[in-house]
């Protein structure tokens, strides 16, 4: 079916996408950076996900690794750090920060803070570049085209709208993935990770786990994605996606470097390879909710026809809540 394009919908779309970082994320970064020189360990903090991976909107934490030479076990890394954020705190320092969990015994073991006085909640973790080397790929896709950044903050807002994005299920990271692999599959994206690996390269990857190679600063020439509008760009993703959709006969992944999916349950259709740990699951958390996403993927799509904003817009959840509420009121006000 040929999409009727709507000017007054484009600009809709374009309104609502907000892509400043508060002042405040900094000012925790600086404090926690404070805390970490506290120590004596020697080393850098990085923040890594939505705060620099170039779909950067609605950011209300952070999610931080301190890379350090030292080779210590990650627990005992962290219980170093611990310890630089006590001695920060008894300096009476602002930002103030506090430590919620030690999180000792995940994958990836990490430290939950908040900065009190701004209320940013951070998450921390040490020698675990995954997260690095993930934002900074997407990244370097948010900036080959001006439509891929656009495109997936307003898929972030819409994942939010509907309560797909939220923890332990879909995340921004996710979703994200989705796209690259659509723009890819139909609009001539590269892949990145088409590099070829020197000596040197291959040889640091016999000690990781993954395969941090990729192309940074790419410049190329996307004719079919510039003349292509958000709103044709946004109908044909969730038609790609929806039940029985295209995407379906193909593997989702946005690296040329992949690894055969085996036994894979036939309702678990959205399975992702993550592009820098090819072994890793970014669908893992969401395999029963498959048919959930797509089914909101095809209500989207209907939206979208009829050139209704409210897939979008994620202040109609505060709005709705309001109107919910001052109901119920009226109806005890009644009683």
């Amino acid at each position: 079916m040929e999409y009727n394009y709507s000017q007054d919908f484009e600009d809709q779309l374009l309104n609502l996408i907000n892509q400043e970082i508060p002042n405040i994320l900094y000012l925790s970064l600086d404090a926690l950076a404070t805390a970490l020189k506290m120590t004596k360990l020697k080393g850098n903090l990085y923040p890594f996900g939505s705060f620099c991976n170039g779909f950067e909107s609605e950011i209300k934490d952070l999610d931080c690794v301190f890379l350090t030479p030292c080779d210590d076990k990650p627990t005992s890394l962290l219980r170093q750090v611990q310890a630089g954020i006590r001695a920060y705190n008894e300096q009476n320092l602002i930002p103030s920060l506090k430590i919620n969990a030690f999180i000792s015994h995940a994958k990836v073991p990490i430290i939950k803070l908040v900065d009190t006085t701004n209320n940013v909640e951070i998450d921390l973790s040490v020698n675990n570049i995954n997260g690095i080397a993930n934002s900074k790929l997407l990244y370097e896709y948010s900036q080959l085209h001006p439509k891929i950044k656009q495109m997936g903050l307003l898929l972030k807002l819409w994942g939010k709208r509907n309560r797909l994005i939220k923890t332990g299920s879909l995340s921004s990271y996710g979703m994200i993935i989705f796209m690259i692999h659509f723009l890819q599959e139909k609009y001539k994206v590269p892949y990145l990770s088409d590099i070829k690996l020197t000596a040197q390269h291959l040889k640091n990857l016999e000690q990781l786990e993954n395969n941090p190679y990729f192309r940074i600063g790419l410049k190329v020439d996307l004719p079919e994605l510039t003349q292509a509008s958000l709103q044709q760009l946004l109908y044909e993703f969730f038609s790609y996606y929806q039940p029985q959709g295209e995407f379906q006969q193909k593997n989702i992944c946005i690296s040329i470097h992949r690894i055969p999916i085996q036994n894979v349950h036939h309702n678990f259709t959205l399975k992702i390879q993550d592009p820098i740990n090819l072994r890793q699951d970014p669908s893992k958390r969401f395999e029963l909710q498959c048919l959930e996403f797509q089914n909101a993927f095809l209500k989207a799509k209907k939206l979208i026809q009829q050139h209704d904003i409210h897939a979008f817009d994620y202040n109609d959840i505060a709005k709705n809540k309001v109107k919910k509420n001052n109901k119920l009121h009226q109806q005890f006000q009644q009683n």
